[in-house]
């Protein structure tokens, strides 16, 4: 007589009872339904965790392989200038990149000039603005120090909110010094280094310093920080120094400091400036009328090649102000443009050495005016007034740039606020052989 076959495990104590209709067990039978129950989990958990692994292992593999590229990438773009993964730690790592196409994105590998422009890469078909790098050696033809009251409104923000009185924030922070200023400075997203050369003569088109600027190009809702400032600090001081080996420059640059102050964009009570604008409140201590009651400063290097001072009026004293010059100077404008558009305010400015030769003041619709170490005066068609000196052997210009119409609000002040500024800097800096501008230049026009 046939029979179906038994199935039996031998450590199975219920195997002796045939089961002659049963199909083979594909899990050995624990003695009850719980236990089958749990045995069958932590084989279905395991056979998942090896699964798990595997594609773990498939994701880390290319993610490396989308590293390597970037890294090559960052490389070819960039010229060889930065170390690649500076570039992919920055905002908080990053592993896909994509160089801008742009033929104007690019740097010179013989003038060691131009930038280079950096995607984050997203979801497929997605990028993301994420990091450029500009270099300058200097002279240089196709760069300036633009100063200007129109291009360069401190206070052109669209993103303010609509109860933000419009001089509450500046778009930019100041230019901060990187230690005492000679190796650059940062503000709230970019820094800037500068390799000065010990030889202009001995290299290649008599240069005299390389200049690198790295720019952290986040989206809006994406914070800048101080680990990636001093991080975009590293890559600057990095390349400028390299891109000056390649021109023959010799030059000694600092280190990057180990810690950088948070550079403000909010400004406070102009009474209370120090540092760039210690001078102006200390100028206003007997009596302020109608000159700024805000201000933005920064502190000041003792050996830096650039600062700034930003002094605005507030809403209140504008409208404060507006009646006493509502039929003069004022009659053909409206209080309302002074509050949501055209706000007043004051900037001053100093450039040392090389890049006191690389001035511009420029006026409304784009023309330029050459502000030169040795003079002094106003740029026709601007509202920007300069003075120059000579500090520590180099030389130095001074700018006030103002806003708007402001400057025919305090015109009989002009003259002593730009002076107040030059007697501040050149007994910091040990300046000489200051030249103002003639009472003459701040008439009106």
């Amino acid at each position: 007589m046939n029979s179906s076959p038994i199935s039996r495990w031998p450590d199975d104590p219920g195997s002796h009872i045939a089961f002659p209709d049963r199909p083979p067990r594909m899990f050995p039978d624990r003695g009850s339904r719980r236990r089958n129950a749990v045995n069958r989990l932590l084989c279905a958990l395991a056979v998942a965790g090896i699964g798990g692994a595997c594609w773990g292992f498939w994701l880390e593999y290319d993610e490396h392989r989308d590293v390597a590229a970037s890294r090559e990438k960052i490389v070819s773009a960039c010229g060889g200038l930065v170390a690649p993964d500076a570039v992919l730690r920055l905002n908080g790592g990053i592993y896909r990149v994509k160089p801008s196409s742009d033929a104007d994105d690019t740097i010179d590998s013989e003038q060691q000039t131009g930038s280079c422009v950096i995607y984050r890469v997203g979801e497929p078909g997605t990028t993301y603005a994420h990091f450029a790098l500009t270099v300058v050696p200097q002279p240089s033809d196709g760069y300036a120090n633009i100063v200007s009251g129109s291009s360069k409104n401190p206070f052109d923000r669209r993103d303010r909110p609509r109860d933000e009185a419009l001089v509450a924030r500046a778009d930019e922070a100041l230019p901060h010094p990187l230690g005492d200023g000679r190796l650059g400075h940062y503000d709230d997203s970019t820094a800037t280094a500068k390799a000065v050369c010990a030889n202009p003569a001995r290299t290649k088109g008599r240069i005299t310093s390389v200049k690198a600027l790295a720019v952290a190009q986040y989206e809006e809702d994406a914070d800048v920080t101080a680990a990636d400032l001093r991080a975009l600090a590293g890559i600057a001081r990095h390349a400028a120094d390299r891109a000056a080996d390649r021109l023959g420059c010799e030059a000694a640059l600092p280190e990057v400091p180990k810690r950088l102050a948070a550079a403000e964009v909010r400004l406070g009570r102009a009474e209370s400036a120090s540092g760039t604008c210690g001078w102006y409140a200390r100028f206003t201590a007997k009596g302020r009328g109608e000159l700024p009651d805000r201000a933005l400063d920064a502190p000041a290097g003792s050996a830096s090649w650039q600062e700034a001072c930003l002094l605005a009026v507030s809403a209140d004293e504008t409208r404060r102000i507006w009646p006493h010059h509502a039929d003069g100077v004022l009659k053909d404008q409206r209080l309302s443009d002074a509050l949501r558009f055209a706000g007043w305010w004051v900037r001053t400015q100093s450039f040392f050495g090389d890049e006191a030769a690389e001035v511009v003041a420029e006026g409304f619709g784009g023309d330029q005016v050459k502000v030169a170490p040795g003079t002094a005066g106003r740029g026709r068609g601007t509202r920007v007034w300069w003075a120059s000196s000579v500090c520590e052997g180099r030389p130095a210009v001074h700018t006030m740039t103002l806003g708007n119409v402001y400057d025919r609000v305090v015109q009989g002040r002009l003259s002593g606020l730009l002076r107040a500024y030059v007697d501040d800097v050149a007994a910091r800096r040990g300046c000489t052989d200051v030249k103002f501008p003639e009472p003459a230049d701040f008439v009106r026009e």
